[in-house]
């Protein structure tokens, strides 16, 4: 029993029966990923998500499927869903919103117009239900929930689009986050927003203040030039040359924007001092003379222009780490052209205000001392070796200098604010004045490098990391594309259109709390549904790169929030995240187990407590888009050990493709919604499930999901499609838990998940490849899958061996003698027969002494594996020619071995034509070779190319 006091009214009734939710019944889940996708690009999604960086975003549509589904009865039709939530036109259509949108989706590229005009309706986000269809939904919802709306809850709120959207439907809600960066933007778009309203004219009048203040500052350090206001430079680094003395100017380019050919030159005046010129390339310098893609540096390494002298990264590193480097002014872009063009040299005025201002940093002593503090160095932080230690070394002087002046304004005007208006009032001015300020860091610091095609600066956490830069755009915030007035403008815009959202609801239906998730302030069996987009693993350290606004922040409002903002960083030790440093000191095992554990320890804390706050039989929903196994099984047992059961999955396409700025491979293009159930019955008292009894179950469930998927047409990734039958193998599993095997050893949920991957790939293989694999080894079919499942040579580790299992091979063991996989961190690399097969012709002539670098002797009469008999016979076509390859083949009776064949068939399907082997396999299919085998290059080449490659859902 929790010791969270309960007030009577807050007692649930004991509840002896599940209430049915729509959530676990079909859902229109096609419809609904078209409308996610088009929500996905950064001019179209919600105005909340552009207010302010929060770096896990959710599409409205998804989100609305998620709650409305999560509190519906399932009576409710597909057709009413839909309408409710604001998918399709309001009226005119002859067919069913499904129908429509799908229809609008495949004639998406003939259209004339935009995305809205094709579809006939706005984004979703754009549009709420009436008056009176909320008073449905209401009605609908209370007859079954017992007379009541049910409270709706994040534990992990982030950016804040589930709460907002529970919210605009009326729903009682509660958004809660640990990190007081999101926790003070769902606080600006749940309370701000519905309380006070429209703060523009509010906001603006004491911008003008601010603004004036910091013109007087530091106008003297941005000079004009023929009065035209300077908006973007180029800055870069130097240091003197360790050779010859030199000084060596530190860029990996020189290209200011390179689609109007500027850029700029380093060279040495009379005196040998360092200068930059900005230049046209190639209209006024040949690249012969001078090639902007070619800096001084390459991977890490400097080489001086002047004696062509390298020095290594290590040195580097320890060169900028003592702070022996120097800050290079290279370019400036202006607001205007001046004598035609926008791109210029700097002059001598331009070095001397860089100079004073770093003469009044240095001299100053709150500036000195502005952001002394020691950063959190995280286990993916690329900028501490260069020695960005301290958060002002973020920085370069100017750009110090420039955020403090706002910053001082501030704080000037701080005091007259807060006697103009109500306490509650005061803060929401201060606090949207404060997010101008903060949003400016993130367009002008060092950590930024300059957009090749636009000549400004790009985002600071592009990478949602710290990398260093050997090049940075630093802005005049006075002016230009990331000004002080821009930023507001972009802020306010979105915060009035935020106001419109949720003009209509009442102000007190929202609760915004900060704590940690796996202790929350609510009471026992409270809540009647908790939607929950949580972090996963080791995606995103949210709280670690959180912390460049932090510090901001906390300079700005302290005083205003001292509770949220009173420790010098972000909590990071309450986050549920894999971090490597929390770790780093346990012993016993490796960091990355140890940092896996805790995350799944995190998880279940939170997971415990949404089982403790909601209502027996109460409906817990999840987003889910991570790809790791590892990931899955630490999820799972998250959920089993929170006392849940999975009832329901749905597959829904939600992100944008290749999405920057989430480590590695992990972050899905899909994202599965999990259902659980706080069950009635108790698990404790449950008896043990043999696997062996729901073993085939498990795998079942898998291959029916992957059949269901292939015939909706829904468009998904090989990769994706094994995620999605990961959801109803786990509902089998977990509903059958506790598992065990037959010596009653436990059994996790990765045991399950290898099935649904064994199933998944076998009904892939069926689908996509002519006939079987049957005939083929292991080790062939593991690479055939690789490049089937993934159709890259550069897979994620992990990944590549979960399939490896689920064909019966280890690839570990097959790695050294093999040479068909490499790895690069946490990528595996699959290795074509160039890689693999040592040249025949060098072994004609003797040359042998590499025999151990290769995995594959093309002189062998015999061969472990297919794969390695055919890249040995694409080697020997490659070097020895058709007629040879057509000998060495009947040599070792190969055309009569149906693994050899089957092999190159299947490459022949699977491979890029991009790829090297694709036209060596094209070609032994082909003429003589081609009849020796007795292949159907016909049927192949239709199999190749008749439709089975299946498209996303990004292209608008």
């Amino acid at each position: 029993m929790s010791d969270k006091a309960n007030s009577e009214s807050d007692v649930k009734e004991t509840v002896t029966e599940e209430r049915p939710l729509k959530i676990e019944s079909v859902l229109p889940v096609k419809t609904v990923s078209i409308e996610s996708v088009k929500e996905g690009h950064t001019d179209t999604m919600s105005p909340h998500r552009r207010i302010f960086k929060w770096f896990a975003r959710r599409p409205t549509t998804t989100t609305r499927l998620a709650i409305l589904g999560s509190v519906l009865p399932p009576e409710v039709e597909d057709e009413q869903l839909l309408r409710w939530m604001c998918v399709g036109p309001k009226e005119n259509i002859e067919t069913s919103i499904e129908e429509y949108v799908l229809n609008k989706h495949a004639t998406k590229d003939d259209r004339d117009g935009s995305i809205e005009e094709h579809f006939g309706y706005e984004y979703t986000h754009r549009r709420l239900p009436s008056e009176s269809e909320i008073e449905d939904i209401h009605e609908t919802v209370r007859s079954h929930w017992d007379g009541e709306l049910p409270l709706i809850l994040d534990p992990t709120a982030g950016g804040g689009t589930i709460p907002l959207e529970a919210l605009r439907y009326g729903f009682p809600t509660v958004s809660n986050e640990l990190n007081p960066v999101a926790w003070l933007l769902n606080k600006v778009i749940l309370e701000f927003a519905p309380t006070h309203g429209s703060l523009e004219s509010d906001v603006r009048k004491w911008m003008s203040r601010i603004s004036e203040s910091v013109e007087q500052e530091l106008s003297e350090f941005f000079p004009k030039r023929n009065g035209v206001e300077p908006n973007h430079y180029f800055r870069a680094y130097s240091i003197d040359c360790p050779s010859c003395g030199k000084p060596l100017p530190i860029s990996n380019r020189w290209w200011f924007n390179k689609r109007l050919s500027a850029a700029v030159r380093p060279y040495l005046d009379e005196e040998e001092n360092l200068r930059f010129e900005a230049i046209k390339v190639p209209e006024e310098v040949s690249t012969d003379e001078f090639d902007p893609d070619e800096g001084t540096v390459e991977g890490g390494d400097v080489t001086c222009p002047h004696c062509n002298v390298v020095t290594e990264r290590t040195d580097v590193v320890e060169i900028f780490k003592e702070g022996k480097f120097d800050y290079e002014l290279c370019g400036v872009r202006y607001t205007e052209k001046i004598d035609g063009t926008q791109y210029h040299s700097p002059t001598d005025e331009d070095r001397e205000a860089v100079r004073k201002a770093k003469d009044k940093i240095d001299s100053d002593l709150e500036l000195a001392t502005l952001l002394t503090q020691d950063r959190y160095i995280g286990y993916y932080d690329r900028s501490e070796p260069y020695g960005i230690e301290q958060w002002r070394d973020l920085y370069s002087p100017r750009q110090l200098l420039s955020h403090a002046a706002y910053l001082q304004a501030f704080n000037d005007i701080k005091p007259d604010i807060l006697g103009n208006y109500s306490d509650e009032k005061g803060e929401a001015v201060l606090t949207l004045l404060s997010f101008i300020s903060v949003k400016m860091i993130n367009r002008n610091s060092r950590l930024e490098p300059i957009k090749l095609n636009f000549g400004s600066p790009n985002s600071m956490l592009g990478n949602n990391n710290f990398s260093f830069q050997w090049h940075f755009g630093e802005s005049n915030l006075m002016s230009g594309t990331f000004s002080y007035e821009t930023e507001a403008k972009n802020i306010l815009d979105h915060y009035e259109e935020v106001v419109r959202y949720v003009s209509h609801t009442d102000p007190e239906s929202a609760t915004v709390q900060r704590g940690d998730a796996a202790d929350l302030p609510q009471s026992d069996n409270s809540v009647g549904s908790v939607v929950v987009d949580p972090p996963y693993g080791d995606s995103i350290m949210y709280a670690e790169v959180a912390d460049a606004f932090y510090v901001w922040f906390r300079e700005y409002l302290r005083d205003i929030y001292p509770s949220a903002f009173s420790s010098p960083e972000t909590n990071k030790e309450d986050e549920a995240v894999e971090n490597p440093v929390i770790v780093s000191e346990e012993s016993g095992s490796s960091t990355a187990d140890a940092a896996r554990k805790r995350y799944e320890e995190k998880m279940s804390g939170i997971f415990s407590e949404a089982h403790r706050v909601l209502e027996t039989g109460g409906c817990l929903t999840i987003y889910f888009t991570d790809k790791e196994v590892s990931a899955w099984d630490s999820l799972t047992m998250s959920i089993i050990q929170s006392g849940f059961d999975i009832t329901a999955t749905h597959t829904i396409t939600t992100e944008m493709p290749q999405r920057i700025g989430v480590k590695g491979d992990a972050a899905a293009d899909t994202t599965l919604l999990l259902t659980c159930r706080k069950p009635i019955d108790n698990r404790s008292e449950r008896e043990p499930t043999l696997w062996r009894d729901i073993q085939e179950e498990t795998r079942i469930a898998a291959r029916e999901k992957a059949n269901e998927l292939y015939n909706s047409n829904h468009n998904l990734t090989k990769t994706d499609m094994i995620i999605s039958a990961f959801g109803p193998t786990l509902r089998t599993f977990t509903q059958n838990y506790p598992v065990v095997d037959d010596k009653d050893n436990p059994v996790r949920p990765k045991e399950a998940l290898r099935e649904a991957r064994a199933a998944v790939t076998k009904v892939i293989i069926e689908r996509e490849l002519s006939g079987d694999l049957e005939a083929v080894d292991p080790l062939t079919t593991w690479y055939v899958l690789s490049w089937l499942v993934y159709d890259r040579e550069d897979i994620p580790y992990d990944e590549a061996r979960q399939l490896g299992m689920g064909v019966g091979v280890e690839i570990d063991d097959v790695k050294y003698d093999s040479k068909i996989w490499g790895k690069s961190k946490k990528t595996l690399l699959l290795k074509g027969q160039n890689h693999r097969v040592q040249d025949y012709t060098e072994l004609e002539a003797g040359e042998d002494y590499r025999k151990r670098a290769f995995g594959v002797n093309p002189q062998d009469t015999s061969f472990d594996y297919n794969i390695d008999a055919v890249h040995a016979a694409l080697n020997v076509l490659d070097t020895k020619g058709s007629d040879f390859v057509w000998n060495w083949i009947q040599d070792r009776d190969l055309q009569n071995k149906p693994g050899f064949l089957k092999t190159i068939q299947s490459l022949h399907q699977v491979l890029p034509n991009s790829h090297p082997d694709k036209k060596l396999i094209v070609d032994l299919l082909s003429g003589e070779t081609g009849e020796l085998l007795d292949a159907d290059v016909e049927t192949l080449s239709k199999a190749n190319n008749g439709g089975t490659t299946r498209t996303t859902l990004e292209d608008f």
